[in-house]
């Protein structure tokens, strides 16, 4: 039986791999190892999936010290609650030991000073892992340090691997868009395909998959859709539109941009002014989680909550207006047309209207035009991509096709 091995990080990148992990399992066709890195070990022990972490992997390293910068750098009370404090002591003492032996103890100390944790390249422990396992397939996502050093030992190794691709990975383009980094590439659609292929990535090593993540998008029937327009007393005549809210911050997290935190109630104030004035839309209001505000009552606007099921609510719509959510990339995997407010400070992070997944409007003064355009359209035909109701599917095949 061939022998896959998984490596991956929590949040997004866990949610995509474990549809592909269930359904391997499922069918028994391969062996396979997980290695669950940070937040990944708790979802996978949610699911019952057995996985292993950097602690129960620790016989592989002869030397000791990592047990000591391990408590050095981790301090108790700043861990994660899905994160086991051995854990943590495991993951940050090699890391730092391999940061050790690959620089030496001053240079180690001054990169992790600079970096910390983006400094982590666990070379020589992951080379350790899979002279161990010896699978013939190592599976990761996008993400950087031990699943893209993974990859990279499995290359080096001659072992075929695949590397999935999450959403547009406009900063890990340099890296997974060189020819010598993984034997295939799934990624989310074609503009991401065309974007690696222009950076000078090999055609034929890019499959266009989806992402499984999004599977469940495809899950909801009419009548639980019937039952939520009922609920909310939405009309079914009027052209109902989606406006998804998120915070805008001052300043970007990551450089030097600086935003305008009026913007989401500027884009919620020209929609309100719209609406008034167009009787045959109705707005739905659905604020981000983090987002404080007072919902404030007006004809033909309602209030989305945050406990509503957001696919229901998506599959619901006609179109939906947002800045940079990744909810406008799920309604138009659904085939919903999206508009996008394009002078956020996170359009560049998510620039959905030039991977050409909505419509973008520069000025918030466009929107009354570019919605009654797009409304104009709403009934011509739409060839829904079934593909991206198949990511898993799709995927299981291309490691079908790696392990014949």
């Amino acid at each position: 039986m061939k022998e896959i091995l998984f490596i991956c990080y929590g949040g997004g990148h866990v949610k995509m791999l474990l549809p592909i992990i269930q359904n391997i399992k499922k069918n028994n066709k391969y062996k396979i190892n997980i290695i669950a890195l940070t937040t990944a070990r708790s979802v996978f022990d949610k699911y019952q999936i057995d996985s292993l972490g950097f602690n129960e992997l620790s016989f592989l390293v002869e030397d000791d010290r990592w047990k000591i910068f391990g408590k050095e750098l981790v301090h108790e009370n700043q861990i994660s609650p899905l994160i086991n404090y051995n854990e943590s002591i495991a993951y940050y003492g090699i890391n730092y030991l391999d940061l050790v032996l690959q620089y030496g103890s001053q240079k180690a100390k001054e990169i992790y000073k600079y970096k910390d944790r983006q400094s982590f390249y666990p070379i020589n422990f992951i080379s350790k892992i899979i002279s161990y396992f010896k699978p013939d397939l190592v599976i990761a996502t996008n993400s950087p340090r031990s699943e893209k050093c993974a990859i990279d030992v499995a290359t080096t190794n001659n072992i075929k691997s695949l590397c999935i691709v999450d959403m547009f990975a406009l900063q890990e383009i340099k890296w997974i868009g060189k020819n010598n980094f993984a034997t295939k590439i799934c990624v989310l659609n074609d503009s991401v395909k065309n974007m690696f292929v222009q950076y000078g990535r090999k055609e034929n090593d890019i499959i266009v998959t989806g992402n499984p993540a999004f599977d469940s998008l495809f899950d909801i029937d009419n009548e639980k859709i019937k039952q939520y327009l009922c609920r909310k007393n939405l009309s079914k005549s009027k052209i109902k539109i989606l406006y998804a809210s998120q915070p805008e911050p001052r300043k970007h997290p990551f450089n030097s941009k600086i935003g305008n935190p009026n913007l989401p109630r500027i884009i919620e104030k020209t929609l309100r002014e719209f609406i008034k004035e167009n009787k045959q839309y109705e707005l739905i209001i659905r604020y981000h989680p983090s987002e404080n505000i007072i919902y404030k009552e007006q004809e033909n606007v309602k209030l989305s909550s945050k406990d509503e099921n957001l696919h229901t609510l998506l599959h619901s719509i006609d179109l939906i207006i947002v800045t940079a959510s990744t909810v406008g990339l799920e309604a138009h995997l659904i085939g919903k047309p999206v508009i996008t407010i394009d002078n956020s400070i996170f359009t560049d992070d998510a620039p959905f209207s030039k991977m050409g997944i909505s419509t973008g409007v520069k000025e918030i003064s466009e929107l009354p035009n570019i919605i009654h355009h797009i409304a104009s359209k709403l009934y011509e035909p739409y060839n829904k991509n079934l593909n991206y109701s198949r990511a898993t599917e799709n995927i299981i095949s291309v490691i079908n096709n790696m392990l014949e």
